[in-house]
């Protein structure tokens, strides 16, 4: 992984934002966002790497608000 992670490096639709311990998704609910908090920023920047940035379509958090839209 690099070392700085950017926000334009997010790949998946509803990713809002990210801190060094927390990643901001889309929420399930309407007008709503999530928030992830992760016990280390080592578990975070592994997350954001592999669900933000690569392969967001195996995130649970994305498959719960891909489902609002089939809806």
């Amino acid at each position: 992984m690099r070392g700085k992670l950017n926000d334009r490096d997010a790949k998946c639709p509803f990713f809002c934002a990210h801190t060094k311990e927390s990643v901001i998704c889309e929420g399930v609910i309407p007008d709503s966002r999530d928030k992830i908090n992760f016990e280390t920023s080592q578990g975070k920047k592994l997350h954001y790497a592999v669900f933000c940035c690569s392969h967001y379509k195996n995130c649970e958090k994305y498959a719960a608000v891909e489902q609002k839209y089939r809806e």
